[in-house]
């Protein structure tokens, strides 16, 4: 079955678009964020302990995790207009709600939902450049889309920093349900324009959609699990466990980290932080440069996980003693993560352009890696607690060898039903 998709043509349109998905992304980050930036002054604060905070920075990972099984499917069958909108109009809606409560379980109860209907952003934005973009231009546009990563970091570090040296934390959620508030208006008004561009000055082209319920095309009768088996992705999936822990969850507590290891204070904890975000921005422009050589996601992968254990262990035979090699190790060891990031969730996925199969791929690789920050953001605060930091980094350095292995191991499998089936 064919049906009718408008690619955009006009070079100021396409920057729009690039734009707006830029701008929407960003500010997610504002509203997932500034919980975990506001984790050391909530422990200040006495509210929690910190096994508690852990637990509701982790429902978040968690049902993100999940909603990504969810949306990925979604993606592929409703329009990116309602699924991006309604993510983020709920989330300014839950930031909200966690500004005006001390409660702990209804804090819990408004992060899970803001972490269910954030997975609705990603993978649906995906599939909505990949539909109005041409070939030549929507890897690129994939690619540098994570740069909306590192920047919402940083912007929300600085932003919460501010906030909480001059007011209490929980004006951070007031400002930030505000802004996703207008964000999801934004996006529609600007999705509108670009639909409309599109059919009326871009360029015509037909996509074959692919039925399940058709049994005479090999290609059409498409399983997602033998999907996942065939192509090797099933081993790949721990590898992206171990990349979520060590770019969200490492993140969200590398404030506590510096704070407990070298006693900078809360405000000073935070803002010294902001070099690890600014580091992740060569993570994607790494990331670009080195596939670009290498022209294999995965193996690509392999190489920066190798470069994350080395730095991971420089930090664990450092830790304690210089703020400014623990900074700088992190940085690094993050930003690679950045760069498989951007690699596994952004490029990948527009392998399966073909089969239809876009969002449904983004939104399961992009689970489990939210899987990893919901195990992390928890397993972090109790490991530090209970066998110490310096023995937590030893964990994240064994977890790093054991990706860089399943990577190169699934290479060849990856490499076989590329050429056979995409």
């Amino acid at each position: 079955m064919n049906e009718k998709y408008y690619k955009l043509k006009d070079k100021k349109f396409i920057i729009f678009l690039f734009s707006l998905c830029f701008l929407v992304y960003l500010s997610t980050y504002l509203g997932r964020l500034n919980y975990s930036a506001s984790i050391t002054a909530i422990l200040e604060e006495g509210i929690f302990t910190k096994s508690q905070t852990g637990i509701i920075g982790t429902t978040f990972f968690f049902t993100y995790g999940l909603g990504q099984f969810i949306s990925g499917f979604l993606g592929d069958k409703i329009t990116p207009k309602k699924l991006v909108f309604l993510g983020v109009f709920i989330s300014s809606i839950s930031n909200l709600f966690m500004a005006f409560t001390n409660n702990y379980l209804i804090m819990v109860l408004a992060w899970s939902i803001n972490g269910l209907f954030q997975s609705f952003i990603w993978s649906p934005m995906i599939r909505f450049i990949v539909d109005f973009l041409d070939d030549s231009i929507k890897s690129k546009t994939c690619i540098y889309l994570n740069l909306s990563v590192p920047l919402g970091t940083i912007l929300t570090y600085i932003m919460t920093a501010s906030i909480i040296k001059f007011k209490s934390w929980k004006f951070v959620f007031i400002l930030s349900g505000i802004i996703l508030l207008i964000i999801s208006i934004l996006w529609l008004i600007g999705y509108n324009l670009i639909e409309k561009n599109a059919k009326n000055n871009g360029i015509q082209y037909e996509k074959k959609v692919i039925k399940n319920d058709n049994k005479n095309n090999n290609n059409t009768n498409i399983n997602i699990i033998s999907l996942i088996i065939s192509s090797g992705f099933i081993f790949l999936l721990f590898s992206l466990i171990v990349q979520g822990s060590l770019k969200d969850g490492v993140t969200n507590w590398v404030p506590v980290y510096i704070n407990e290891t070298y006693n900078l204070g809360s405000s000073i904890s935070i803002i010294s932080t902001i070099i690890i975000p600014i580091f992740n921005i060569f993570g994607v422009y790494f990331a670009s440069i080195l596939n670009h050589k290498i022209k294999n996601e995965i193996k690509t992968s392999a190489i920066f996980f190798g470069i994350c254990t080395i730095c991971l262990f420089i930090l664990f035979i450092s830790s304690g003693k210089s703020v400014f090699i623990s900074l700088l190790m992190l940085g690094i060891s993050t930003t690679t993560m950045m760069a498989v990031n951007t690699l596994l969730i952004g490029l990948l996925p527009i392998n399966f352009d073909k089969i239809n199969k876009v969002s449904s791929i983004s939104g399961i690789l992009n689970s489990f890696v939210y899987i990893g920050g919901a195990i992390s953001t928890y397993g972090i605060g109790i490991m530090s607690e209970k066998i110490g930091w310096n023995n937590t980094i030893l964990v994240w350095i064994i977890l790093s060898i054991i990706s860089c292995t399943i990577c190169l191991a699934i290479l060849k499998k990856w490499n076989n039903y590329r050429l056979n089936n995409l």
